[in-house]
């Protein structure tokens, strides 16, 4: 008989994975015998929407299962479909130890890192902050501590200068799928034995907040690159100017001579930002209450003064 696989996950980065799964099954290689994901919440202006995995798995005509909580009753729906493994990506909450020992600690975890480096909800985020030249996708085994199962399998990936997170997690979800596609069947066989994790390389990667997106001129124009790059599209790199909130969509590293750091002047219609060390060119931007547009649609018309500076 097949092993019957449940799947959890809810974001876009998901999806692939799942796609994955449903491959699996028409090939006869698992049953995919439902989807677990989070219950539909409202959207940007307030129309309540299904997730990404769901309206997936709607297209695929799967069980959907939309469980508030993973506890007590709430985890007999999921049981009733008679997994023998799991398989999630970015689900949104901790699998319970309930569900991972009925199944015989047979879940695989589909985690956007190289484990254990950057455990946490924001893998890629940090990647690319802390300037890493490469990052990649880990099969774990799932536990119930949060990312700390022993590893199946990884892939790694390098990183580009000029990839946004948003970029750099698609990427990574189709890496992610496609390993999930050749490992999960030889896992499940018992063709691979995960390795335990090394926990003194451990490093976390919180969630990050609004507040982490701000920017500080004072730190150097290749930090700052990184954070704009980091922060998109979600939670959004950011300024101020003229008491408006100024969104930071897309930047450059440049050169140029001393000035005191936020001091902005246009170079050919270009702004530009003194930073500690260096200056940022800000190539998109999105000012408050308007679309995103160009650094030199923006800039287009601001008479700026000599003293001209961020934030202001």
């Amino acid at each position: 008989m097949t092993p019957r696989v449940v799947f959890l996950g809810t974001p876009a980065f998901a999806v692939p994975s799942l796609g994955a799964l449903a491959a699996l099954d028409e090939r006869e290689e698992i049953t995919l015998a439902g989807v677990v994901t989070q219950p539909d919440r409202p959207g940007d202006r307030g129309r309540v929407v299904p997730s990404p995995v769901k309206r997936r798995a709607q297209e695929l005509g799967l069980t959907i299962l939309q469980p508030i909580v993973l506890e007590g009753k709430a985890l007999d729906p999921i049981l009733a479909l008679r997994p023998d493994a799991l398989v999630w990506a970015a689900y949104g909450n901790l699998i319970p130890r309930r569900l991972i020992e009925a199944v015989g600690g047979h879940a695989v975890n589909v985690h956007a890192s190289l484990l254990p480096r950057w455990r946490g909800a924001s893998p890629v985020a940090h990647a690319i902050l802390a300037g890493d030249r490469e990052t990649g996708v880990t099969l774990m085994e799932g536990t119930a501590g949060l990312d700390r199962g022993p590893i199946i399998d990884q892939a790694r990936v390098p990183l580009a200068d000029d990839e946004t997170a948003g970029e750099l997690t698609a990427e990574l979800a189709d890496v992610g799928a496609g390993l999930l596609a050749i490992s999960l069947p030889r896992y499940l066989a018992g063709a691979i034995t995960p390795e335990p994790q090394h926990e003194s390389r451990a490093t976390w990667a919180p969630k990050l907040t609004t507040g982490d997106g701000e920017l500080r001129f004072t730190e150097p124009a290749e930090l700052l690159d990184r954070r704009v790059r980091a922060m998109g599209p979600e939670p959004g790199a950011w300024t101020t100017f003229r008491g408006q909130r100024l969104g930071i969509l897309r930047s450059t590293v440049a050169g140029g001579r001393g000035a005191e750091h936020g001091a902005l002047e246009l170079r050919q219609g270009l702004p530009h930002v003194a930073a500690g060390a260096g200056w940022l060119r800000l190539d998109a931007v999105k000012p408050a209450g308007k679309r995103a547009m160009s650094g030199a649609d923006w800039a287009r018309g601001l008479r700026l003064a000599p003293e001209a500076r961020l934030p202001s």
